[in-house]
């Protein structure tokens, strides 16, 4: 059959040139709804999904608070330190790598093997390297290893109040003392960093995100100066006397702050992982003992206060043996009778028990319960124990004579140094504390630790007595080692049998202790000692703690300038505990300028104390070395020679150091 003339044939390429159209029609609609999702409708999502890609948010160890002493000098800082790492999945040869940082940071190499083998993006190798160790191994150019910056914690004083201070740990978390108790404080938020990557993943450009982390410094009420005093005068007792360990307290009878304390055992601070436990305790704090016959202190401020003695009363001492409800009660040297004055002057148990018999249990409990006995005493210092001091309930029939010369009672040492402060100060109790404010990075202060009164003891006349008395327990009874020629000092021995764990009391362990004050200063200082187990035959707290309280005393006060004359006064200075009234020359020397620039021509310094030698040397800019205390009695260069900037200057005192 042949075609159909009238049809016309399919122009094939036509059809083809509109399906291809149609295919680019189709293509443009869908890029445009492509492009209108990505553009418009998706796009933030998108840019979200982008940024995430290529940004990675880091966090920063931000710098730990400093701690600084009263008079600003740091005693606990942190400083910026290097660390090793690695990202294990970065590293094509392990084991040569390992191998390399083997030899450079001395480790061995199957442990970082170890640790580079393990499935994790991120790995420590070493943290707070040396300077020189980090630039060996930055040198190395290892793949996937790299160097990164933390903050290591530095105490420059080592194990100078060591125990007040503690430490924080590697990762800036306080562990003991005043890091741990102000570890919110001090310690500051990581900071946030956004760091922007390149398509493999490696961090090309940093950018803080936010604010710096803010930092805050603590300020403490410790003294550097008497700390070391302190330190120096109970580390040779310890030794001296081959003690197990010793504590002494200084205390602002005043204030309640804490201008000293000292432990011993001691430890450096920066290798504390090094040492055992047993010697980084605080046993101020969180040891407690039978404070012995200076308890007696608070029997006698409660008979008073109550009205129940007078100071002339005369007691019956049975010549030093008292049978009482089955026990018998010795005196270790007898008396025939002792006043109520004199019982406590003289330490006589016996005399203590016959002024327990003037009170009733729930007087007498009710009275040490105010002193803070049986309580914590809230000082700002982890590992506080309060110590025992049963209801009244439970006394036995001895309890009540037992508790008035130390014994069935336990206190720890900053407790009693506390209860001693409100019973010589007027009788008011205040909380004891290190820390004096908390500042910022600007140095502003934003919060402040002001004496704190907890509550009144007894009353101002009671306290004033009580004064009298223990001022003549020092004088002319059993702290007579503790005077300071020209200070007054008031204070009571202590010497309690430690208990026996077989039952009852050892006759071989001893706690050797005295609880004393500074008077007629201003601050006030409240100072306890005590040696714990000393060897040999001598044990006594008159003989051993005594002396030790007057070496500390007399140290503290010849630091500040000269020796004490009986016809000064004492009053307050900015950078030490204590300060002496000038009685000799005023401080009318005063350098003046030299020929050329950066020379002064010396003024006459005879005559001058150290404060006011520190004084004009500071303005001089010369480098001063003291020989003595007291008054300058010599000077090297003589007076009117010229003295460069920086140049040495020795001024001779009167007094022997």
């Amino acid at each position: 059959m042949s075609p159909n003339p009238k049809e016309k044939p399919i122009n094939w390429i036509a059809v083809r040139i509109a399906l291809i159209a149609l295919v680019f029609a189709m293509g443009t609609v869908i890029l445009s709804v492509r492009a209108y999702r990505l553009q418009i409708s998706d796009a933030e999502t998108l840019k979200k999904r982008a940024d995430k890609q290529r940004t990675k948010v880091i966090h920063l160890e931000a710098r730990r608070g400093a701690i600084f002493d009263r008079s600003g000098e740091q005693i606990a800082v942190s400083l910026e330190v290097n660390s090793i790492y690695a990202r294990p999945k970065r590293i094509q040869d392990k084991k040569e790598t390992a191998h390399i940082l083997g030899q450079i940071l001395e480790m061995d190499a199957d442990e970082i093997a170890k640790k580079l083998s393990d499935d994790k993006t991120f790995v420590w190798i070493q943290r707070r390297v040396s300077p020189l160790l980090a630039e060996q191994v930055r040198k190395s150019d290892l793949q996937g290893i790299m160097i990164g910056s933390e903050y290591h914690r530095f105490y420059p004083l080592k194990s100078l109040a060591s125990h007040v201070i503690g430490f924080a740990g590697m990762d800036s978390n306080g562990l003991e003392g005043i890091e741990l108790a102000y570890d919110q404080e001090l310690k500051v938020d990581s900071i946030p960093v956004t760091a922007q990557t390149d398509a493999l993943g490696r961090p090309v450009m940093f950018t803080a995100m936010g604010r710096d982390a803010k930092r805050r410094d603590i300020h403490l009420t410790l003294d550097r100066n008497i700390q070391h005093i302190v330190e120096k005068e109970l580390e040779e007792a310890v030794n001296k006397y081959r003690a197990k360990s010793g504590v002494v307290v200084v205390l602002d009878a005043d204030t309640g702050e804490i201008p000293a304390l000292a432990v011993r055992p001691t430890y450096n601070l920066n290798t504390f992982a090094k040492t055992e436990p047993e010697a980084r305790r605080n046993r101020a704090v969180a040891d407690t003992f039978e404070p012995g016959s200076t308890f007696k202190v608070f029997l006698a401020a409660t008979a008073l206060d109550l009205d129940k003695v007078s100071p002339e009363e005369t007691f019956n001492c049975n010549r030093g043996v008292y049978r009482y409800n089955g026990s018998e009660i010795h005196d270790v040297v007898p008396h025939k009778s002792l006043s109520f004055e004199d019982i406590i002057v003289y330490s006589s148990n016996i005399g203590a028990v016959k002024i327990s018999e003037k009170l009733t249990k729930s007087e007498f409990y009710r009275v040490l319960y105010s002193f803070g006995f049986g309580a914590p005493s809230g000082i700002d210092m982890p590992g506080e124990r309060p110590g025992v001091l049963q209801l009244p309930g439970k006394w036995s029939i001895l309890s009540k004579a037992n508790i008035g010369f130390g014994q069935g009672v336990s206190v720890n040492a900053v407790q009693l140094c506390t209860a001693f402060a409100a019973a010589i100060n007027g009788g008011v109790l205040y909380k004891p504390h290190f820390v004096k404010s908390v500042t910022n990075a600007l140095g502003e202060t934003v919060r402040e630790f002001p004496p704190t009164q907890v509550r009144r003891v007894i009353k101002p006349e009671t306290s004033a007595k009580l004064v009298e008395i223990l001022r003549e327990a020092v004088t002319r009874g059993t702290g007579k080692a503790a005077q300071i020629p020209g200070v007054e000092v008031i204070g009571k021995t202590g010497t309690a049998q430690k208990a026996d764990s077989q039952g009852g009391y050892s006759h071989e362990k001893y706690v050797a202790s005295f609880l004393g004050a500074i008077m007629g200063t201003k601050p006030r200082l409240v100072m306890f000692v005590m040696l714990d187990e000393p060897s040999g035959k001598m044990r006594q707290g008159g003989k051993l703690a005594a002396p030790v309280f007057k070496k500390i005393g007399e140290a503290i006060i010849a630091s500040c300038g000269r020796q004490p004359t009986e016809s000064e006064g004492i009053i307050a200075s900015q950078n030490c505990a204590v300060k002496k009234q000038i009685a000799g020359r005023k401080n009318t020397a005063a350098p003046k300028k030299g020929p050329k620039s950066g020379e002064w021509i010396i003024p006459d310094l005879k005559g001058l104390d150290m404060r006011q030698v520190v004084e004009i040397c500071s303005q001089m800019k010369c480098d001063i070395c003291v020989q003595g205390f007291g008054l300058v009695v010599d000077q090297q260069p003589k007076a009117g020679a010229v003295l460069k900037e920086g140049a040495p200057m020795t001024i001779s005192f009167s007094g022997q150091s």
